[in-house]
């Protein structure tokens, strides 16, 4: 155990195994994988992206493994002796490049099945057309009230990312939360936690209170709750209920996306969505003592510190998930300025449900 290329390995209890894999996007340095060790064959949680190391457009002499991605993942594997072909499933929390990106190359190169929750298709399209997601990205970041260089600039962010997934993996099987699986002498319970994603599940084992969380819960950062147009009306009510879910589950033992287990999931579930509360509250109060846009909302929210183009995305998006939430309550309201962007102020009678 310990590193391998590209990748460090570690068995998180026995017969589960953590692949910390290289990223190395926006300053992330890993996203971490678990391999479920089965009797026959094995189970994958999430499989990254084709890092530096085994990059399509690799010189064609190097090995298979090289030239779709999968290097460092075969290589991690083989640490805690898996691999590729012993795989029966890979199954994603969310379809987010860095959790998903060789997912196609993991199937093919394997024959496992590939789960994913249905309301992955969103992102699944995105990554079809990424044209007609960024157009949808620029009309909507415009809408509210950003122009120019920053506008282009923090539309274009997905392209950063299409480099790393050679393929569009597609799911053999849709979950809806609830299904079971059994792998190694454990049962898994699939969960569906909506709100950093419309398709996010976590892994729960009851009998040991063990918790895949992909991104719904990361020890040190809040995870990013983000407003996409045709997305999700209301992630960040969405995100708050799932905490809620998993909260309540109690879990011992976290395995998350990014960073190395941690334990009391449910204390960390409540602290992250104290903060993502008191930002609510910020929001309202802001808006409701004047009116505002959301580039005006997301430098007073964030200090008006100076953003990279992906940074100012996820600001500026999760300010319009705070939004959101307060529309749907009927708390916030929306108009348009002459010069056709939108401007948040409180509703006329002022009340809502907080």
């Amino acid at each position: 155990m310990g590193s391998v290329p590209g990748a460090d390995v570690s068995e998180v209890v026995p017969g589960l195994f953590r692949l910390a894999l290289p990223l190395g996007i926006h300053g992330v340095p890993t996203v971490s994988a678990y391999l479920l060790r089965g009797d026959d064959a094995d189970t994958l949680v999430d499989c990254g992206i084709a890092a530096a190391h085994g990059h399509p457009g690799d010189d064609a002499s190097r090995p298979d493994t090289a030239a779709d991605g999968t290097e460092a993942l075969a290589a991690a594997l083989a640490a805690v002796g898996g691999s590729l072909d012993r795989l029966e499933r890979l199954i994603v929390t969310h379809a987010h490049i860095d959790h998903f990106g060789i997912a196609g190359e993991v199937v093919r190169r394997s024959g496992a099945d590939l789960w994913m929750h249905r309301r992955t298709d969103v992102d699944l399209a995105k990554y079809a057309d990424p044209d007609e997601a960024i157009d949808r990205r620029t009309l909507m970041l415009a809408d509210h009230g950003l122009f120019g260089r920053e506008l282009t600039e923090t539309s274009e962010g997905l392209r950063d990312w299409l480099p790393v997934m050679p393929s569009i993996g597609r799911p053999s099987t849709l979950l809806d939360g609830g299904e079971r699986l059994a792998v190694g002498g454990r049962t898994w319970e699939v969960v569906h936690t909506p709100g950093h994603s419309p398709g996010h599940i976590c892994l729960w084992n009851a009998e040991e209170r063990l918790l895949c969380s992909g991104d719904h819960l990361l020890q040190v950062v809040s995870p990013p709750v983000t407003f996409e147009r045709g997305f999700e009306t209301d992630p960040m009510g969405s995100y708050l209920a799932s905490l809620d879910r998993v909260g309540a589950l109690q879990p011992a033992l976290v395995l998350p996306g990014h960073g190395t287990p941690f334990r009391d999931g449910a204390r960390r579930a409540e602290t992250i969505a104290a903060g993502k509360r008191r930002r609510l509250a910020q929001v309202r109060e802001l808006v409701e003592g004047r009116a505002r846009t959301v580039p005006e909302l997301t430098a007073d929210v964030f200090g008006g510190a100076r953003l990279t183009a992906a940074q100012r995305h996820f600001a500026m998006a999760e300010v319009l998930a705070y939004l959101a939430y307060h529309e749907a309550r009927g708390v916030l309201a929306r108009t348009r300025r002459p010069d056709g962007v939108f401007l948040w102020s409180k509703t006329e009678s002022g009340e809502g449900t907080p």
